[in-house]
């Protein structure tokens, strides 16, 4: 809503937007713009309004209101009104030039109210909430011209006098009141004091002034890597990060930030149906302990015990300065777990109040809308992309991700300051914490210390076991949290299977027969191979087995495009899931990807062997519901034994060990945490130990070490990428069908995509079955394809299987 003081003399003539970039295909004015912007920024400081006096810097909201209202004043110059109105002469004069250095200009017009270091505060806001300091430093480096001028004056030799003197009785007249208006006042914004007709010098003085605020900014960054202005890098990546939120958020036109209220009630609600209503009597002991519980925690209950209803009531028992928590974040290692967790929250508190963050989270929100509504594919992709949108801007309050989005932040990823702010005195929910290998874990337990230590964040993590060796890292990096635990008798009464180690390996012809034997008497039987290539060879040979008596079978691994995946998952569920009211026998061949997200209920497992967490969450998914009349049959096979170069070899042996003086028994789950300590002990226990500590303490010096305020770094960038993501890459078979979907939505494309790690791509380029379109953003791979097998990378595409256009 308009408040009573506005500029209506500049509403016309000064804009901050197109037409293109406003509200309802209009332009936006700059008052109007700025007016949005304030108005986002109160949200999220009332989000933390103690914050100031928590970071020690009880000036900062002070600075950053001025510094706001400020911030594209500069936008003013005839340069930059010409290029939003498509004047070619005027875009031509305004060229590269930022109009938030311009915006330095205006900064003196504020004479009381600012001290220096104020000022200054306020001057790196508003020169920084676009670009880095190196970008903008580099742009502004020349001081003379071809004329022998400096380069700023160009753009103020025709600035009207009537713009500067409007600017001037807008923020002499309305900057204040405005801050009364949205209630900053009680934010500890205080009144400023303007210079008297500052417009009559302001051509005179413009150029020197931007100059000498640069420098000063310029100064003041690099003090930041003296250990003396350390402290200052936190405080100044929220200065920075809130305005950006802000900004982005304004100019998005987003409406107010959603409020979410952590509840238990919320919660007990969410667990009930209309069948069955869950009272707190009701509750487990261990949920009801994580709903007492202020601190960081540690919870170790059986797998399907209410582990994720227990953390929420967690969540809603934590308050901040007396109020609610400002942010929930749930983090999962898959992006399959987070597709599913986004839907199981988003019942909890709303649709509107969660969020999905991945690489594939657009697609993945693409097809649930599809799903979900009656929407056209074009309407779709628009509410997707905004979805996606509000996600980019911190905009929800409750949101799921994996810990590589929080490690984005930390590498200095562009906008880190922004999602380093959101982080501040939030709470983080940490599931499947042992999906991690060793190096890994110690840079996301480091991330987790450095958000405890400096951002008063607080962490919940939980597993249905815990090593001993993760679990004291998890204590040091939490300093002494509250360790929850089920009763024993839980982990009794969650008995569900009985182990059997069977000599040699898998893909024997009297093990395959077997299996095909069991499959034939009805049974639903989960195979789980380590490789892709031996899950499809196992797929082959029991294929070839089961035809004759149509058995229903299916394979599952990490090379299948996301088409062919979601098909996949969505058959598996419909015969195995444990809400499924048509379910029937079938054989599912998969890899790792089954041992985690999938609501899935089988009869039984023949699985090769692997490190013992990885066996506890496949066998999850064999009588997930608990209903067999005997404790289900878990066969693992004792070979192969060398870890298939993608698990510690001495992790497998360990594993077979314990299981060897096991086999037989029904498995007690609570004895798993202390079978995982003998598997660790002695040499694995001191290897990982070395290799926990050279991982953390590299990127303690190299990244966190370095994490400073307004530069982000390409070189760690390319590390992050390189370190964590595999890359996507086209079929070649798929060619035409990704022409065709990118000429009827382009956000489909996506599902054709097959993901590989680095060193894949790599050998696949190096012998010259990689094909780039002219971007480098399209990596076409000559390898076979199916939908029935998924990608083999050993197999070259048959090129009288289908006609490929390569016009890129």
């Amino acid at each position: 809503m308009k408040p009573s003081c506005w500029p209506d003399e500049l509403e016309d003539i000064l804009w901050a937007k197109s037409a293109d970039k406003g509200a309802d295909g209009k332009p936006e004015s700059l008052a109007q713009h700025t007016w949005l912007v304030l108005s986002r920024l109160v949200e999220f400081m009332r989000l933390r309004p103690f914050l100031p006096n928590q970071l020690n810097q009880p000036h900062l909201w002070h600075c950053l209101y001025w510094g706001a209202f400020l911030h594209d004043f500069g936008k003013a110059m005839p340069g930059f009104q010409g290029m939003l109105r498509r004047d070619a002469d005027l875009k031509e004069l305004w060229g590269r030039h930022r109009h938030e250095v311009f915006s330095l200009a205006f900064l003196d017009w504020i004479t009381d109210g600012l001290d220096q270091t104020e000022r200054l505060w306020a001057a790196a806001a508003i020169v920084s909430h676009h670009r880095d300091k190196p970008d903008i430093m580099f742009s502004y480096s020349l001081l003379v011209g071809d004329d022998g001028r400096d380069p700023l004056l160009k753009q103020l030799d025709n600035f009207p006098a009537a713009h500067v003197i409007g600017l001037h009785h807008w923020l002499t007249s309305c900057g204040w009141s405005w801050a009364q208006s949205l209630g900053f006042e009680q934010l500890g914004v205080r009144p400023v004091s303007f210079a008297a007709e500052a417009e009559k010098n302001f051509a005179t003085t413009a150029v020197s002034r931007i100059r000498y605020w640069l420098e000063e900014y310029g100064d003041f960054v690099e003090q930041l890597d003296r250990r003396k202005y350390a402290a200052l890098a936190i405080p100044l990546m929220v200065l920075r990060g809130s305005l950006i939120n802000a900004d982005h958020s304004a100019s998005a036109h987003a409406d107010s930030l959603p409020q979410v209220e952590f509840t238990t009630d919320a919660v007990l609600k969410a667990m009930s149906s209309p069948k069955k209503q869950i009272k707190w009597d009701n509750l487990y002991d261990h949920q009801k302990d994580a709903d007492g519980t202020e601190s960081h925690a540690l919870l170790i209950a059986p797998t399907g015990s209410g582990k994720t209803e227990a953390a929420l009531f967690w969540a809603s028992r934590q308050t901040i300065a007396d109020q609610s928590p400002p942010r929930l974040f749930y983090t999962l290692p898959y992006q399959a777990s987070m597709n599913a967790m986004e839907k199981r929250l988003a019942d909890t508190f709303g649709k509107d109040k969660v969020g999905l963050q991945h690489g594939r989270s657009l697609l993945a929100i693409y097809r649930d809308i599809m799903e979900r509504d009656d929407s056209n594919p074009k309407d779709a992709a628009r509410m997707a992309r905004w979805a996606k949108n509000l996600n980019q801007l911190n905009y929800p309050p409750v949101r799921v991700f994996s810990p590589y989005q929080m490690l984005k932040s930390i590498y200095r990823l562009k906008g880190y300051e922004a999602q380093l702010t959101d982080y501040q005195n939030s709470l983080f929910i940490f599931d499947e914490i042992h999906a991690y290998e060793v190096t890994r874990l110690a840079l996301i337990l480091k991330t987790i210390e450095y958000l405890r230590h400096h951002y008063h964040a607080r962490f919940f993590i939980m597993s249905a076991t815990f090593p001993n060796i993760i679990k004291k890292w998890l204590q040091i990096t939490l300093e002494r949290p509250v360790e929850i635990h089920a009763k024993p008798s839980l982990f009794a009464k969650f008995q569900r299977h009985r182990l059997s180690l069977i000599e040699g390996e898998l893909l024997e012809e009297m093990h395959l027969d077997r299996i095909a034997d069991e499959a034939r008497n009805g049974r639903s039987i989960l195979v789980v191979c380590n490789l892709v290539k031996r899950a499809q060879t196992a797929f082959a040979e029991l294929t070839e087995r089961l035809i004759p008596d149509n058995v229903e079978m299916l394979l599952l691994h990490g090379r299948f495009n996301l088409r062919d995946r979601w098909q996949k998952e969505k058959a598996i569920i419909a015969c195995t899931g444990s809400k499924s009211k048509s379910r029937r026998p079938i054989v599912v061949v998969a890899t790792q990807v089954v041992e985690v997200s999938l609501d899935i209920d089988l009869d039984t497992i023949y699985t090769e062997p692997a490190p013992l967490e990885a066996l506890v969450q496949r066998f999850g998914r064999i009588n997930r519901r608990n209903k067999m009349t005997d404790l289900a049959t878990v066969n693992v096979f004792t070979l192969p034994d060398d870890g298939q170069f993608i698990y510690d070899p001495r992790l497998i042996v360990g594993t077979l060990r314990v299981l060897a003086r096991e086999n037989g028994k029904p498995i007690d789950e609570s004895a798993i945490s202390g079978w995982l300590d003998e598997i660790y002990a002695g040499e694995v226990e001191k290897v990982w130990k070395k290799e926990f500590q050279q991982a953390a303490d590299g990127f303690e010096r190299d990244v966190i070490g370095t994490l400073r305020p307004f530069q982000a770094d390409l070189a760690l960038k390319e590390q992050f990428y390189k370190a964590f993501d595999g890359i996507d890459v086209l079929p070649k078979i798929l060619l035409n069908n990704y022409w065709d979907a990118k000429e009827r939505n382009y956000i489909e494309t996506a599902e054709l995509m097959v993901s590989i790690r680095w060193n894949q791509y790599g050998r696949l380029k190096g012998e010259g079955h990689i094909q780039e379109d002219d971007d480098g953003n399209v990596h076409v791979a000559d390898a076979y394809y199916d939908s029935q097998i998924g990608l083999d990378i050993e197999r070259r595409f048959n090129e009288d299987e289908e006609e490929v256009v390569w016009d890129f």
